[in-house]
């Protein structure tokens, strides 16, 4: 058998459900020939996926542009659907050749319409993957009902939706009543412990730390602001030019981001799927504690703050709290929280694919 997974660019969370599904294929089903199309780095995929498949740059699926990792730029985002529409045949078409060349027997996507489309032209069957879809998030910034074209955007890429063999929706997920779903537990990789000797060669092991990840879309902060605690030590995702002993860039250390994860006391993020589930993974060991920046607007958050909440002591900041002493005052009073009862953590990835396996 020849699957082909299908991933947007927009944010690692899509490739970490990704990867973890395709993970669970190689595993369950070794002979199964993985192709993926995706223009996220060859170098996130190959650190999260644990087997043979082939990796073909393309896809037309931008999601939403971002201002920053909390706050979508609507404006510009609006402008690339109305261009989308106006190249959504040659762009599908693109795709459709493509497919034709690798002629796989399945399409699993996430969430990319456009791939979507290319797979039904060919009469293949199709499967998404995804708390949402793409549909749902244009509704939510973009959809003017008072323009024609507008609305045409959003009918096409629920048309599409609509016509997938197998919905698939991890939870937690932003519900959509007008597509038939089929709801699975969350989809994540499973972190485990960090031994104690990568620990102790990383000088992870003196300290407490406060992993600074706010995922895939790059937001630089003034690292002179974040707080001095003692016997506590930062992890932070860019280059450390202040003359700082408890500031150190972890692309600098000898750990995955899984392991980085592991390794945290205080994880500092925003709403998001892959790293939310992946810190609720996390929750039997009973030592990562989150700060999550606000973000109202995006339809995720009430479902994923309220999953997150239930397995780890967790409160949400403003990006004006950032700062010295704030920020000092929020971890002291997070550290005070009871950790929850723990909550199991099921592999959705392993339930999809059996759910498919039943079908083909």
């Amino acid at each position: 058998m020849h699957i082909c997974f299908s991933i947007t660019s927009h944010g690692f969370g899509h490739g970490a459900i990704s990867c973890s599904v395709i993970n669970q294929v190689i595993k369950i089903f070794p002979n199964c020939k993985i192709t993926v199309l995706s223009k996220l780095p060859a170098s996130y995929l190959k650190s999260r996926i644990q087997g043979k498949y082939e990796h073909i740059s393309i896809g037309h699926d931008f999601g939403m542009l971002m201002h920053s990792p909390i706050k979508v730029d609507v404006e510009e985002s609006s402008n690339n659907y109305l261009q989308l529409l106006k190249d959504w045949d040659n762009c599908v078409e693109s795709e459709r050749r493509c497919l034709a060349v690798i002629k796989p027997d399945l399409l699993i996507s996430n969430i990319s319409p456009i791939s979507l489309a290319a797979a039904k032209s060919l009469g293949l069957k199709t499967a998404s993957v995804a708390p949402f879809n793409w549909a749902q998030i244009y509704q939510a910034y973009c959809l003017d009902e008072q323009s024609p074209q507008s609305k045409l955007v959003h009918q096409k890429m629920n048309d599409v939706y609509l016509n997938v063999d197998y919905i698939f929706k991890p939870m937690p997920n932003v519900p959509d009543i007008n597509h038939d779903e089929i709801n699975i537990a969350s989809i994540a990789s499973q972190p485990e412990e960090t031994p104690l000797n990568l620990l102790t060669a990383n000088k992870l092991d003196i300290k407490r730390n406060i992993l600074f990840a706010l995922g895939g879309f790059p937001m630089p902060i003034k690292l002179s602001q974040l707080p001095e605690i003692d016997g506590w030590q930062w992890l932070v995702d860019q280059k450390v030019s202040v003359q700082r002993t408890d500031l150190r860039h972890f692309a600098d250390l000898s750990l995955s981001f899984l392991q980085l994860l592991a390794a945290s006391d205080v994880v500092i993020t925003k709403p998001g799927y892959g790293s939310y589930c992946e810190i609720a993974t996390l929750a039997k060991h009973k030592k990562v504690r989150v700060l999550s920046l606000t973000r109202p607007d995006w339809p995720e958050t009430p479902y994923l703050n309220a999953f997150l909440k239930e397995r780890v002591p967790f409160m949400e900041i403003e990006l004006s709290d950032l700062e010295d002493n704030k920020l000092a005052t929020f971890i002291h009073k997070l550290c005070e929280l009871p950790y929850p009862d723990t909550l199991p953590c099921r592999d959705g990835a392993e339930h999809m694919v059996y759910h498919l396996q039943r079908e083909f």
